[in-house]
């Protein structure tokens, strides 16, 4: 199965789920309690959370990432996740063809614009030196690419070392003109100096295979707790281009589209222009220690400790490519030994750890939703629980409790039944390629205030 199908659960319509579970008639131990009645009113219900789960942090999959709105873009230095940065591989396209630029051109400068998707960051907003380089390789509007890809690149067409303000309005030209905030990257005007060639804009294929396209990256380390990810917004129809501003000391005729003190603009965001999200984590540099292999920092559980049957007293969920949690449930099994029982709710219950969040960490807001997965040889399946809809399946986060709650009572049933095999659960970020919140979590040591923990509601049957 390809990564696209993976994880296709994320986008089945809940419409879907509920017209399955409707056409289920018969009354088994699946299908008694919740979501059917609330967990007060059921008759002789009891509830258990004594469950041994077994929690441990590993890498994610790679995202498919192309053409994606936001696009992410900058760098970050996270204390407990290490250094993680976006860069962006992009196409363009001519705002017109077959131009007419006149002649005696003088090139003032050459500017790219990326705007700003809703004025959004992850981290702490710091100086950093943003990068672009020219392409030597092609991209393809109709091809798919993934976030552990990268494409060829040679020539530094400009690097600017700044501060990305995410809130204020560029103003142009002695205030005449204001924009909405972007980031502004001057690049070299002597490489452009050759794109005032008519010939070179006479059709799609035309430009591209005169100019591959542009890398955009952030080359620069910030400080631990800080540095940013920006959200960029390529397909911004206005703003989001490469602009040429010029002066002709002679005008092109009259019926050209050109004048004289004009400029030349390069889209990014047509429906033709191929561009896609590169992500790179490096674990190694977080400043957490570990002291142990009970309590190893994100590094050590994907390195030293990475067997997932070893239990963690933090756990990490990452977007971006970055690491999810595996969850197991041993003991889950031997929960029948006792008789039959109908599971009329079960409850996975998910605290951050306040360490990662407080202080100084406080710009590192959790994820606003996590989702599930059935761990499986071929990848993650989607969960039973999740056609019954986002309001029942959870995985919101609650601010208040810091904490995610899921309902996930149809699928404890059937591996309890054995209809299904106990090879655990993936917890992971939904929107990974557009959202950078990351998590941290309470593993399940049940030594810890506030552990991880399986509640479960059931209704004995003999």
């Amino acid at each position: 199965m390809s990564k696209n199908n993976r994880y296709l659960f994320l986008l089945i319509p809940i419409a879907i789920g509920i017209m399955v579970l409707g056409s289920c008639k018969k009354k088994t131990p699946e299908n008694i309690g919740l979501p059917y009645l609330p967990a007060g009113d059921l008759l002789n219900a009891t509830f258990t959370d004594t469950f041994t789960l077994i929690t441990h942090s590993c890498k994610s999959d790679s995202l498919m990432t192309n053409r994606m709105a936001p696009i992410l873009l900058g760098t970050m230095n996270d204390p407990f996740f290490g250094i993680t940065t976006a860069s962006i591989f992009t196409q363009l396209e001519p705002a017109r063809y077959n131009p007419t630029f006149g002649s005696g051109i003088t090139l003032d400068s050459v500017v790219l614009s990326l705007p700003f998707y809703g004025n959004k960051y992850y981290g702490s907003l710091a100086a950093e030196t943003f990068e672009v380089y020219k392409l030597t390789d092609t991209l393809n509007y109709a091809t798919n690419y993934y976030s552990n890809k990268s494409k060829a690149y040679s020539t530094l067409l400009g690097s600017v070392y700044i501060q990305p303000n995410v809130t204020d309005r560029v103003h142009i030209g002695s205030d005449t003109v204001t924009l909405p905030p972007q980031l502004r990257l001057k690049l070299d005007t002597g490489y452009f100096q050759n794109f005032f060639d008519s010939t070179q804009y006479t059709n799609y294929n035309t430009f591209q295979n005169f100019f591959n396209g542009l890398y955009i990256t952030a080359n620069s380390i910030p400080a631990s707790g800080s540095g940013a990810i920006l959200y960029i917004d390529l397909t911004n129809t206005l703003y989001s281009h490469l602009t040429l501003y010029f002066r002709s000391s002679i005008k092109p005729l009259p019926s050209g589209p050109l004048g004289a003190d004009t400029s030349f603009t390069l889209n990014v965001n047509s429906a033709t222009c191929a561009h896609f999200s590169h992500f790179v984590h490096d674990y190694s540099a977080t400043t957490v220690p570990s002291t142990g292999p009970a309590n190893a920092n994100i590094n050590d559980q994907l390195t030293v400790y990475s067997d997932t049957m070893i239990q963690e007293d933090q756990v990490y969920v990452q977007p971006m490519a970055g690491v999810r949690t595996k969850i197991t449930f041993p003991s889950l099994k031997h929960f029948f030994d006792d008789g039959e029982k109908a599971i009329n709710k079960a409850e996975l219950i998910l605290k951050v750890d306040p360490s990662s969040i407080a202080g100084a960490n406080s710009i590192f807001a959790p994820h606003p939703q996590l989702v599930i997965a059935i761990s499986d040889p071929i990848g993650p399946l989607v969960m039973p629980d999740y056609y019954e809809g986002v309001s029942y399946f959870g995985g919101t986060y609650d601010a208040t409790n810091h904490q995610y709650i899921f309902n996930i009572a149809r699928y404890v049933q059937q591996v309890i039944t054995g209809k299904r095999k106990n090879e655990g659960l993936y917890i992971m970020t939904t929107s990974s390629s557009t959202i950078a919140n990351r998590v941290q979590l309470i593993g399940g040591n049940k030594l810890l205030s506030g552990h991880m923990r399986l509640k479960i509601t059931y209704t004995p049957l003999k």
